[in-house]
């Protein structure tokens, strides 16, 4: 239950986010680098511009528009076609963001600029920022009310302070607000608020079912490789409850047959659009992109390296990391899900024909499954106990988190060292030499 200050720190948590976002683009000009819809962010949000201003056809945008959006999709002019490899998933969650920015429009003066260029009005582009960290926030909202349950509402809080600020996360709702994570990380979220509620009452089973269902479906929908990371996280609550799931397998059951077809509405929409697309209902968009390193896995490029290396810019997954250990002797099924979970995920991204995934600020793979990797940080917060070793940890932490963020504001957004392992990166974008 949440009381009236978890509301205000709630309500205060997303006016910050949004005034750092905002702040963060304040001297940037439309259609650069920078901005909120631009190379993948563009295509992502295509479909809402394309539907609602240029239906769908490329002879309808404006001449040479590929490179005022970082050619984030591109157009076939031959069949009249806009043609996005990304998921619609962000999308259908960014709609009403959309449509708030289009009646703004409205009712104020645009410049020929952006006239020009209907739906991606400056209106538009902080309509990105927006509904990215309006569905963070209510994704950190779910994972509030999933912890707090078991944990004191001031442990809680600290948690997610690390979370936010100890992890890229920041980056991803702030400088790089419009790409797939955000919206992840809130369908995470509520998955798992659903899962934990599901394995802890006997009441609402049905509407906990269709929830979870209907919650992954758009999940996937957002990120197609979602699918597989939904059932490794499940794992998590289906392994060390398997004889209480069974013994309601009846009611569980009766609901799955509801929820399945509800979640499969969904991905009606990708598949219409994939039909206009490409001329068939199943079809693979990253046509050029694969798991060339499939048999030999980049693990320590994923982890460690200073070009988008996940534990030297996310220090709060050591934390993750650390509990996973502690669970061990406590619940060791448990311990070993969230490890298949961990280490799933990376063979995932050290397999992918690009292990860093291009452009970015430390690895962004592992930020939707934040809100499961942060019951076992939880474990180590309770853990540490002793007040010599949490004044310690707090100077090194708050330290740490200072030269991260002062990192990431003078980071351009891509890695322009010598390779991944050029460490001498790191001290030029810092200005040390």
């Amino acid at each position: 239950m949440l009381k009236t200050t978890d509301k205000i720190i709630f309500l205060g948590i997303f006016l910050l986010l949004l005034f750092l976002a905002f702040n963060r683009h304040s001297k940037d000009q439309l259609f650069t680098y920078h901005t909120e819809l631009w190379a993948d962010k563009a295509g992502y949000h295509m479909y809402l511009p394309a539907l609602f201003y240029y239906d769908f056809k490329a002879s309808n945008y404006p001449e040479n528009f590929g490179s005022k959006i970082g050619n984030g999709f591109r157009f076939n002019l031959k069949e009249d076609k806009v043609i996005s490899k990304y998921p619609i998933g962000v999308a259908v969650l960014q709609a009403p963001f959309f449509t708030i920015g289009h009646f703004i429009d409205q009712f104020k003066e645009r410049g020929a600029c952006e006239k020009s260029y209907a739906g991606y009005s400056w209106t538009q582009h902080k309509m990105v920022a927006v509904s990215t960290v309006f569905y963070f926030v209510l994704g950190l909202l779910f994972l509030f009310k999933t912890l707090v349950r078991n944990n004191a509402r001031k442990r809680v809080y600290i948690l997610l302070f690390l979370l936010i600020f100890g992890s890229n996360v920041y980056f991803y709702i702030t400088r790089d607000a419009g790409l797939s994570h955000a919206y992840s990380f809130f369908t995470f979220s509520l998955f798992l608020y659903a899962f934990e509620r599901l394995v802890n009452t006997s009441k609402s089973i049905r509407t906990l079912v269709i929830l979870l269902f209907f919650i992954a479906s758009l999940g996937c929908l957002i990120r197609p490789i979602n699918v597989v990371f939904y059932a490794l996280s499940a794992l998590i609550y289906i392994i060390p409850n398997w004889t209480n799931l069974v013994q309601r397998k009846s009611e569980i059951g009766s609901a799955v047959l509801i929820a399945l077809p509800l979640a499969l509405l969904l991905p009606i929409l990708q598949l219409c659009y994939y039909k206009y697309a490409h001329g068939s209902y199943l079809a693979y968009s990253y046509t050029d992109e694969s798991f060339i390193y499939a048999d030999t896995p980049k693990f320590a490029r994923v982890w460690f390296a200073p070009g988008n290396g996940l534990l030297l810019y996310s220090p709060f997954y050591l934390l993750s990391l650390i509990g996973m250990v502690y669970m061990v002797k406590s619940d060791l099924k448990k311990a070993v899900t969230y490890g298949v979970l961990f280490m799933g995920v990376s063979y995932l991204y050290a397999a992918w024909w690009t292990p860093g995934l291009g452009c970015g600020y430390g690895h962004r793979g592992f930020i939707e499954l934040l809100p499961f990797f942060a019951l076992p940080a939880m474990v180590t917060l309770k853990k540490i106990r002793a007040k010599w070793l949490v004044n310690t940890l707090v100077v090194l932490a708050l330290g740490y988190i200072g030269f991260l963020l002062n990192f990431q504001y003078r980071y351009d957004g891509c890695w322009y060292g010598n390779g991944y392992w050029d460490w001498a990166e790191i001290g030029r974008i810092m200005a040390w030499w």
